[in-house]
């Protein structure tokens, strides 16, 4: 028995010597070097290890998209909205020239708080500029305004960004433009495209009751004489539209319960006061059930002006 058992030991031992060259060129790694490989090959654990900074905020309320007052002088448009899940989301949101030229932009952030990897303006010209990189956003904040070295059309806003994954689930974010200055009234840069109709202001309609809104309206000494509302992305049934003067007069356009369709439109309606605008008033919701478009859970709604 002794003589079978140190036979063994020789033997195996001989097979070890033989398996060792294979064994080193297999190149084993050990179980922590492993982990961090796997770790280095995630595109989300590489957009969390990358150095983020906080940006400036400010206090937003959490579910409306209606502008306060006085908080844009030149005018403040939405671009647009994007949901946002937990894993790295690349949005591309159009702009276009038809709108107008801008001097800055900012973000607002519903819901669940963002990192930004990359934001980037592209302008129609081919130009682009990167205004954000690496940025925390925190839930129900908008940051300050970013300021725009480029004077251009803006072709689009593209957008690298994920939420953060908690019980909040996903973020709602809306990219802002303020126009430059002399874009809007009656002598305006604005009256030489579309028709000489200049965008106002845009709101996003919710699904789950009617949105009151206000939209304040950026300098427009002059007024207008006739106004008109776009909706894109969903149907909407609006039950109220009135515009206020500076001067506190205000003219009822609208009382009555109306659908307008995605891609549609109501009005022009002529206005019965030329006089400088200080706000728009309306109440609508996005259609549940709806017979056009319905690629989203809301409608953007704008207000467009004519001198």
């Amino acid at each position: 028995m002794t003589i079978r058992l140190a036979l063994a030991v020789v033997a195996l031992g001989a097979a070890g010597l033989m398996s060792t060259p294979q064994a080193r060129d297999a190149s084993v790694l050990p179980m922590g070097k492993a982990l961090e490989r796997s770790r280095s090959a995630s595109p989300v654990i590489n957009v969390a290890k990358r150095r983020r900074r906080n940006v400036e905020t400010r206090d937003t309320a959490p579910e409306t998209s209606a502008i306060p007052p006085g908080q844009a002088s030149n005018g403040e448009v939405l671009f647009g909205v994007q949901d946002v899940g937990f894993l790295v989301d690349r949005d591309v949101i159009r702009v276009g020239s038809e709108i107008g030229k801008f001097d800055r932009i900012r973000l607002r952030v519903l819901r669940n708080e963002i990192y930004v990897t990359d934001l980037k303006a592209i302008f129609e010209d081919g130009s682009s500029e990167t205004l954000l990189t690496d940025a925390k956003i925190p839930a129900n904040r908008k940051t300050d305004w970013i300021q725009l070295n480029h004077k251009g059309f803006i072709k689009e806003i593209q957008l690298v960004y994920r939420s953060k994954p908690d019980f909040k689930g996903q973020a709602r974010v809306e990219v802002f433009g303020e126009y430059e200055n002399g874009w809007l009234g009656p002598n305006g840069e604005g009256r030489k495209y579309n028709d000489g109709w200049v965008l106002l202001g845009t709101d996003t309609a919710g699904s789950v009751g009617f949105d009151k809104v206000k939209i304040p309206v950026g300098q427009n000494e002059g007024g207008f004489k006739q106004l008109r509302v776009s909706v894109k992305d969903r149907d909407i049934t609006m039950t109220n539209l009135a515009v206020v003067y500076s001067d506190g007069a205000k003219d009822e356009i609208e009382a009555n319960r109306i659908k307008v369709d995605a891609d549609g439109a109501f009005g022009p309606v002529d206005l019965k006061k030329g006089a400088t605008i200080k706000e728009i008033e309306a109440t609508w919701r996005s259609r549940a059930i709806a017979t056009s478009k319905r690629d989203r859970a809301y409608a953007t709604v704008q207000v467009w002006g004519k001198h």
